[in-house]
């Protein structure tokens, strides 16, 4: 029987879990303070969506279905975090008397070394407190990103309980632009990555299976293609279109970074097909569709895997560079790229702006490169001592 069974993680460490215990408190504990200290806006949240939702007339702003999301995901959560902690510890109780055996699949295997190496899960650590910010922000901050204040009285403030990075030129929050920056950071780099996986994964697939002149062809466009410097094309397209929406911003990127991808798969596949079990396979009477998606390229995942992991960092550095240079998200949606191109007027007298903003890019990308190298040393077995 569970003695604490609203909060996670305590019973975990009671049955000899104290590992997945500490994890289990680690993450329950941030998410019920954030929720305890934002219990009045949490409630006035759900009660003015009730009352929009029944047909009032009510003020409703995306301000306000901004906070309402956050804080349904934020239950959502907490609710899940209890769950999982009764089933989890149940099943503990259960098999306390039986000796545990450890799996010895592939991926069980992997996810024993990438447990091993911390700066692989200090990175996966860094992205899941950047997500969940990303999530939260409307609860952390009380500020509006893009509402302005007095353009006299609040505007370049310096660091204060207030405001805890200042006010720009605009006298907007600054700490509030930074959190709900990292939406767009993340999410160009999410969508935009998946993108070029998905176009590079499958190009590359076809062109590594039929091989012979296909393979030239479609090898010599992905030539082509490499010639053309990635961020002068990117500038150049989104230059020329009348439209500057971040849906247009993860459309160009993800459908000019594919390339690298392309290469890099079809060399897997190229291998693969060397190998008994796509020889046996086709000998069988495969068809070309269920040898490429049943037999190749899930034997070509782990590349694909790390591959797609480092990448978003370097297209998060994509993106704040397009928004620095004004062709990345428009004013006043906050980017941190643009965030440090608003502030670069004050860089010698308000340095904190685009310092912070600068250190947020850092640590996103550090994070990204940690956990690619993490993926990287437990999926290849030729890294693994």
């Amino acid at each position: 029987m569970q003695i604490f069974p609203f909060l996670p993680g305590l019973d975990h460490i009671r049955l000899g879990e104290r590992r997945k215990g500490m994890i289990l408190l680690g993450c329950f504990a941030p998410l019920a303070s954030l929720a305890l200290w934002r219990a009045g806006i949490i409630w006035e949240s759900m009660v003015h969506t009730a009352r929009k939702i029944t047909g009032e007339k009510v003020l409703y702003s995306e301000r306000h279905l901004d906070i309402f999301i956050a804080a349904s995901a934020l239950l959502i959560l907490l609710a899940a975090a209890i769950f999982y902690s009764w089933i989890s510890c149940r099943r503990l109780a259960k098999s306390s008397g039986h000796a545990k055996r450890e799996s010895q699949g592939l991926w069980a295997v992997a996810w024993r070394q990438f447990k091993k190496n911390r700066l692989a899960t200090t990175g996966a650590s860094i992205l899941i407190a950047l997500y969940l910010i990303a999530i939260f922000c409307p609860l952390i901050t009380a500020y509006d990103p893009t509402e302005q204040g007095h353009l006299v009285k609040e505007r370049l403030l310096k660091p204060s309980l207030d405001h805890l990075l200042g006010t720009d030129r605009f006298s907007r929050d600054v700490f509030s632009r930074i959190l709900h920056g990292s939406r767009i950071s993340l999410l160009v780099g999410f969508l935009a990555v998946g993108i070029s996986i998905t176009i590079g994964t499958v190009y590359g697939a076809v062109a590594g299976y039929f091989g012979r002149w296909i393979d030239s062809i479609l090898m010599r466009f992905v030539d082509m293609m490499l010639s053309f410097p990635t961020l002068i094309l990117i500038i150049t397209i989104v230059a020329i279109s009348k439209s500057q929406s971040i849906w247009l911003i993860i459309a160009v990127i993800g459908l000019t970074s594919w390339m690298g991808v392309a290469r890099l798969v079809r060399g897997e596949i190229l291998l693969l097909k060397e190998l008994d079990f796509f020889q046996a396979s086709r000998a069988l009477g495969a068809g070309a569709f269920r040898l490429i998606f049943r037999h190749l390229l899930p034997n070509a995942m782990t590349p694909i895997i790390v591959a797609a992991t480092l990448r978003v960092g370097s297209t998060i550095l994509l993106e704040a560079s397009l928004s620095y240079l004004g062709l990345g998200v428009q004013p006043p949606t906050p980017s941190w790229g643009n965030i440090i191109y608003d502030t670069k007027e004050n860089i010698f007298t308000e340095w904190w702006m685009p310092l912070s903003a600068g250190l947020a890019i850092t640590i996103t990308v550090v994070g990204y490169n940690l956990l690619g190298d993490g993926l990287r040393d437990a999926l290849d077995p030729k890294m693994r001592r």
